[in-house]
């Protein structure tokens, strides 16, 4: 058994996926919204898919014994670890943003934890009622997860699935083009494109940042990311500033701030395009 926990925007599409290859998945939902996907399914307009409505077990609870993949935000382990430990799960794969969750992560009771990274631009427009816009799903794991259930199972679903080194080169791969990305749209409320504009300092930060934590990167290579990107594109973190809901802000800002000022990195782009983020949530 397979357990998604967060049939939002990226659990949402992978449980729909995952369904319709003919697995045994269920999804974890708050009890409202897992009334709805118990009703009317879990319905999926996506650009690379295509359309689907599939029927599929929605619980509040993940089944015992279960391979886990948590697709929530970052923030909410806290709410759903005791969940999570009262399962025994066999695995457990993490699907956030960001790097200040790790060590929490691998507290998490199950002989096999680590913490992977998703390319996908998905949003929940509704319980149940998902938008998948790219034309691209990737997941990235860690080497050591080559092998395991859940692996095996992005794949059987039709996701790419790339092997990618250690657990850190996984998610500094992502965090190194999603922090710019986040912050420079959330910070202007400007689609990508023109937020870009005026962000080589900022981008110039984190390439410095994810150099000294290991992965040699370079403002260019971050660049040339952000230009394969739709100039109309916005992030998830951009519209969460814009509807007032709960940010990821910690995991996308304020984390580089630290792990920069700790490895003696000046950083005060990175400062004013939280500071002006903090300024639109206020002002919501």
């Amino acid at each position: 058994m397979f357990s998604i926990i967060g049939p939002g925007g990226v659990g949402g599409v992978l449980a729909v996926l995952a369904k319709k290859s003919g697995l045994d998945v269920e999804v974890v939902a708050t009890p409202a919204t897992a009334a709805v996907i118990n009703e009317r399914g879990l319905e999926l307009s996506s650009a690379q898919f295509g359309n689907a409505v599939v029927r599929v077990d929605a619980r509040t609870e993940p089944s015992p014994g279960s391979s886990i993949i948590i697709a929530t935000k970052s923030y909410s382990l806290p709410d759903i670890e005791d969940t999570v430990a009262r399962s025994r799960p066999k695995e457990v794969l993490t699907l956030f943003n960001g790097l200040a969750h790790v060590e929490r992560v691998h507290e998490l009771p199950a002989p096999r934890v680590t913490c992977g990274s998703i390319r996908i631009v998905a949003e929940r427009v509704a319980p149940g009622k998902i938008l998948h816009h790219s034309t691209f799903t990737v997941v990235e794991v860690e080497d050591a997860a080559a092998d395991w259930e859940v692996t095996g199972m992005l794949t059987q679903s039709g996701i790419e699935v790339q092997l990618g080194g250690g657990e850190m080169d996984v998610l500094w791969r992502k965090l190194r083009f999603l922090a710019p990305m986040a912050l420079l749209t959330a910070s202007t409320g400007l689609p990508l494109g023109p937020a870009c504009q005026g962000g080589d300092a900022l981008i110039a930060e984190v390439a410095a940042i994810a150099s000294a934590s290991g992965l040699l990167t370079q403002p260019e290579q971050i660049k040339a990311s952000l230009a394969k990107v739709a100039p109309d594109s916005s992030s998830s973190l951009a519209r969460d500033v814009e509807s007032g809901s709960r940010t990821e802000l910690d995991a996308l800002g304020y984390d580089l701030i630290r792990r920069g000022q700790a490895a003696g990195i000046p950083v005060p782009a990175l400062e004013a395009a939280v500071n002006r983020i903090e300024a639109r949530v206020a002002s919501c």
